[in-house]
């Protein structure tokens, strides 16, 4: 019951933020540079400043699990910012190439975004390994459901920014 609630946080708070960042796109006397740049930034402020607290109040955890955690999820994290950053690069190359998009460039981009979704894939498996080693395999599946939701909120927010390509 209390994951459903969650489940339910998580989902008004993504539509939130989807429903800021529309508004925020809406803008036309910005410049392209611009609100890319705004978006990018938004991302990773909305989601880095929530997302702790929304881990922590999930995870539902005694003060001693806690502090296993937050060391493992200290680490993933780090690796997580470093994945999100190559994809904002891959999504700024779209941004910049999108009216003359060429097939070369699209191909690239494709790649790049399968690849760091393999990676992150990799990723949450490494890190589903050592919260299940330090803490149990339910909460370490809480840990890998919760951040699944963590990053489709994610794809959710930029997928109402990006236009589709021609």
């Amino acid at each position: 019951m209390k994951i459903g609630r969650i489940v339910v946080l998580l989902a008004v708070v993504g539509c939130l933020l989807v429903s800021s960042a529309l508004a925020q796109g809406q803008k036309s006397q910005q410049s392209r540079d611009e609100q890319i740049n705004g978006y990018f930034e938004m991302m990773r402020k909305d989601l880095r400043t929530e997302r702790q607290s929304m881990v922590d109040q999930a995870m539902r955890l005694e003060a001693a699990d806690k502090a296993k955690l937050w060391t493992i999820y200290d680490k993933y994290q780090g690796e997580y910012k470093a994945l999100t950053d190559q994809r904002l690069v891959n999504i700024k190359k779209y941004a910049d190439n999108f009216g003359m998009m060429t097939d070369a460039v699209a191909d690239e981009i494709a790649m790049k975004s399968m690849d760091i979704d393999s990676q992150r894939a990799a990723m949450r498996k490494k890190y589903y390994q050592q919260m299940k080693g330090a803490l149990g395999a339910r909460v370490a599946g809480r840990f890998l459901f919760i951040e699944v939701v963590l990053d489709e909120m994610l794809g959710l927010q930029l997928a109402s920014q990006i236009p589709v390509m021609e």
